[in-house]
């Protein structure tokens, strides 16, 4: 194991970090019945979820519990298992993340990481944790390949099915094994033992486990819900011979297993049977999920599975948890959540965690909305999370209505119609729609806002947006709301991206005003510089004069995604010296910034040309991939180049 130094690192640390000896006692979060107790009294949460705790930087740890614990979030679900083939990454079902990992495979058997590029990391999410007030619940593995997971464990033993991790002895000892090292780990940050450490409010046996996983591994013909109850019951009775004062849950998302079930969520295909699960004995939580978009389902759809799941979970005796749930639609998910929330807090349910909260990165932007699910506080939609919160705790539901976000794309010229208080939502008889006023910071309420990019016009619940003479790009405005109370809401914005004209360039950058933005790609190493130049200039009176050193991919990131698919060319000015260069332009298109690239060309020495780059074929990615591009970058070779005029034709 990778524990050089350990002993060292870990008396400095405790003495520069270990808490007091006031703040030493959190208590422990217990069941009573149906419902969960802390400090002998009753404890409901609303909370949320983050898989990358256990591998960032103690900044970005920190920027997302001070998040949480601003919005009253008292229980982060977070990820608790880092599993990779060999220490060289040879033989990973996923990979290490960020140089991190946890667990791997000395040749012989699965090994642990405890060093500082692997537990130490854990040890801090939760020091930061008892720190912020803030419990967590952690699942041992995950059923997805992300992260090694499951299959890790398969691929380990040479295995062939998803399920051996549920009926190989083999793997379901060193699953124990990884449980009892994870337990019975001292964090030096605390003195505390995992198995001892309140803070800890739950451990989770698999994060959605399944008889199926990522594809990597197919289901066995043999497995079904049988297999998966008793591979449960008996790793819960595991983790209570260890850990008894935890809670235990299996961590599934509540599918049923009922014959002639409509669907793979009741028909008991994935080998889960929710009911069988919260009712073994060692099991403390009945588990849930909660995803439409996935599932091939309705945001109606979630209000009768959150409904038909409390019913459930008082027949069984126990509390329930929605560990996880999202809506893709952000133009409907603030009002979606209220309804589902509502139904959580009515029904006696113990917590909700919503997926996701990211926060700041080390370079100050926000960690990205990967799989669109991302809820940012703070935020109109983390407010509603936070006042489902306090009510959760007790607190009357008399809350000022929360206004979000709006967004529309319009082509050019062409006005269009926003319907905003329909994601708004209120406590207390409704958004008053005649209410909207589109300059908060005005004296009275304004139903007109006269802009440079154009004019917006409220009318009733709806917002028309009227684009000036000649204007492309984004246009924003802020609105507010009463209720029938006339409580005043926060202040919403307002978004229209008015698309280019068809028949015009897009300009995307002059560098009339230095570089704007424009550098060497981050994950190259030594490729060069760029700086503003007067030496060159196609258009205006500057350029971007690039000094490549070890040549590679210079470009920026757009300010707003920007939509080239009505375009069939990327062009831009290149003057050349006493070199030479290769060519090539690539895209980061779409929330993940995927990498599109064009195919290579060349420039002589000593030359100026405008460099022009098919659209309509020799890309790595669709056209209509084009549609969001989120950065542009081209290569230089080796030498010193001028650039000028980047723009799609």
């Amino acid at each position: 194991m990778r524990s050089t130094g350990l002993v060292a690192v870990a008396a400095a640390l405790v003495a520069a970090l270990c808490v007091t000896p006031a703040d030493a006692a959190p208590a422990f979060v217990g069941r009573h019945g149906t419902g969960l107790v802390l400090n002998g009294k009753p404890f409901r949460f609303a909370g949320t979820n983050n898989y990358y705790l256990m591998y960032k930087s103690k900044a970005m740890v920190d920027d997302v519990f001070a998040r949480a614990k601003a919005a009253d979030l008292r229980v982060i679900r977070t990820w608790g298992s880092l599993d990779i083939g060999g220490q060289d990454d040879t033989g990973s079902v996923h990979h290490k993340e960020d140089g991190v990992y946890f667990q791997y495979w000395d040749g012989a058997k699965p090994a642990y990481n405890d060093g500082p590029d692997g537990l130490q990391h854990l040890d801090y999410v939760l020091w930061k944790a008892r720190q912020s007030g803030v419990k967590l619940i952690i699942p041992f593995v995950n059923n997805w390949s992300a992260f090694g997971g499951v299959d890790q464990y398969v691929r380990w033993a040479g295995g062939r099915y998803h399920d051996e991790f549920y009926t190989s002895p083999t793997i379901r000892g060193w699953f124990k094994d990884w449980i009892g090292h994870l337990l019975t780990r001292v964090n030096p940050l605390t003195g505390i033992a995992y198995k001892d450490d309140p803070t800890v409010m739950a451990w989770e046996l698999a994060n959605e486990p399944r008889c199926k996983g990522s594809g990597l591994y197919p289901a066995s013909p043999s497995c079904s819900t049988a297999t998966l109850t008793a591979w449960a019951d008996e790793m819960s009775r595991h983790v209570k011979s260890v850990d008894p004062r935890h809670l235990v849950s299996a961590g599934d998302e509540g599918f049923y297993c009922r014959p002639g079930g409509a669907d793979f969520t009741e028909d008991c295909s994935e080998g889960v049977d929710t009911l069988a699960l919260a009712r073994l004995p060692k099991i403390d939580l009945m588990s849930l999920h909660l995803y439409p978009d996935h599932w091939g389902k309705d945001a109606a759809w979630g209000l009768t599975w959150i409904d038909r799941h409390l019913a459930d979970a008082r027949r069984a005796g126990k509390p329930v948890v929605l560990g996880e749930f999202g809506l893709l639609d952000k133009s409907t998910r603030n009002p979606v959540y209220r309804r589902w929330l509502d139904a959580f807090v009515r029904g006696g349910g113990s917590g909700v965690a919503y997926w996701m909260l990211a926060g700041a990165q080390d370079d100050g932007t926000l960690y990205p909305d990967y799989d669109g699910f991302t809820v940012y506080c703070p935020s109109p939609v983390c407010q509603t999370v936070t006042n489902a919160s306090a009510e959760l705790r007790g607190r009357p539901p008399l809350f000022p209505p929360v206004a979000d976000h709006d967004t529309a794309t319009t082509s050019y010229g062409t006005p269009v119609t926003l319907a905003v208080t329909a994601n708004d939502v209120a406590y207390a008889g409704g958004v008053r729609t005649g209410s909207v006023d589109l300059d908060p910071a005005a004296a009275g309420r304004q139903s007109t806002l006269a802009t440079p990019q154009g004019t917006f016009a409220a009318d009733g619940g709806e917002v028309t947006f009227t684009p000036a003479e000649g204007f492309s790009g984004r246009a924003s405005a802020s609105y507010t709301v009463r209720d029938a109370l006339l409580r005043l809401s926060n202040a919403a914005t307002i978004t229209v991206i008015v698309k280019p004209d068809p028949g015009a360039a897009i300009k995307l950058f002059s560098f009339e005003d230095g570089t704007q933005g424009w550098a060497a790609g981050n994950w190259q190493q030594d490729a060069g510089t760029v700086a503003g130049s007067d030496d060159y200039a196609s258009d205006g009176d500057h350029g971007l004069r690039v000094d490549a050193t070890g040549g590679g991919w210079f470009g920026a990131a757009l300010a707003e995604p920007v939509d080239l698919s009505a375009k069939s060319a990327l062009a831009f000015e290149l003057r050349s010296a006493g070199a030479g260069t290769s060519t090539s332009v690539a895209f980061q298109t779409g929330p993940g910034h995927t990498w599109c690239q064009s195919t290579w060309g060349y420039q002589n020495p000593g030359t100026t040309a405008t460099v022009r780059t098919d659209l309509l074929s020799g890309l790595s990615c669709a056209h209509e991939d084009l549609a969001d591009v989120r950065g542009i970058y081209v290569w230089v070779s080796p030498g010193t180049f001028h650039l000028d005029a980047v723009r799609a034709e």
